[in-house]
């Protein structure tokens, strides 16, 4: 039974969101957290495309599947059906906010939502060699610990 749905969201799907999706949900996996379903979706998404190479090797390191990722437009069943809208970057929370606004009081960036640091952006890894993806993937890990973290506390309550 699904209790809560979390939404990522960048801008192509095939980076950060991707990532934090395949890690989060193998995280949860890790320590048996169920009820919990993780998405992922980008502002600017082509439909069906795969994960970046960078984003795959970043992954398959930590023994995480990348590439069977398939990326997905943001849209509005997506956004109707989370409860918690997680954006990369500021950027896409307006995007987010300004093309769905009945869902501005669940989209955060991740930052801001576990860090409250609305400033504070996941660094774009696009286009950028292993090194750069995997210090995007360690930021994420550390980032969703502490989201782990925090919905943890908000079930306690």
């Amino acid at each position: 039974m699904i209790l809560y749905r979390v939404l990522f969201v960048c801008t192509g799907n095939t980076c950060r969101s991707a990532m934090a999706e395949a890690l989060f949900r193998h995280r949860l996996e890790q320590e048996g957290i169920k009820g919990i379903e993780i998405r992922s979706a980008g502002v600017a998404a082509i439909p069906g495309g795969s994960a970046s190479e960078g984003a795959i090797k970043a992954l398959a390191k930590r023994n995480i599947p990348g590439d069977t990722h398939v990326s997905k437009p943001l849209d509005e069943n997506l956004v109707r059906s989370s409860d918690l809208i997680l954006t990369m970057t500021g950027s896409h929370k307006k995007a987010v906010v300004h093309l769905f606004p009945f869902a501005m009081d669940r989209t955060f960036t991740l930052k801001e939502f576990v860090d409250d640091d609305p400033t504070a952006d996941i660094y774009d890894p696009y286009g950028g060699d292993d090194t750069i993806y995997e210090a995007c993937a360690r930021e994420l890990e550390e980032v969703l610990s502490r989201l782990l973290q925090k919905l943890r506390e908000h079930a306690d309550n």
